[in-house]
């Protein structure tokens, strides 16, 4: 006694089974015009195009602004560099708070202790922020 199932075939087999593909091909009624879309082909609709441009617009916008955010604040943190002098509390990127006791080309020298007389010599590149005499507490 033998049982065998009969399993229909997967539907690529059957399509390629059956021929080759229409869809390239033109239409029943003749051919298409030179330049013109296939009969099955969407139209491009103007809104798509709008939005689009609108999009390409915005991204535009956003690059320039960001350029324009970074020039001024790289002409803020020169201008504070520039306006750094002896005596200045300033703030390291670490957060370490010193006064000011030497500034050098590229380097700044920090007492960050009174009491030893502790001095850092940091780059001019780590200093974040000169802090205003009224909020460091001293008189």
């Amino acid at each position: 006694m033998n049982h065998t199932v009969d399993m229909p075939a997967p539907a690529f087999l059957i399509a390629q089974a059956d021929g080759p593909s229409f869809a390239s091909q033109p239409a029943a009624g003749g051919t298409t015009a030179p330049g013109a879309a296939p009969a099955g082909a969407p139209q491009k609709s103007g809104f798509s195009d709008f939005i689009f441009l609108a999009g390409m617009g915005v991204l535009l916008a956003l690059i320039i602004s960001s350029m324009l955010g970074a020039r001024r604040e790289k002409k803020r943190v020169d201008e504070m560099m520039s306006s750094m002098k002896k005596h200045d509390q300033v703030r390291t990127v670490g957060g370490i708070i010193g006064s000011v006791v030497e500034i050098k080309p590229d380097v700044v020298v920090l007492k960050i202790d009174e009491s030893t007389g502790a001095k850092v010599t940091v780059m001019r590149s780590k200093i974040e922020a000169v802090i205003p005499q009224s909020t460091t507490g001293s008189a």
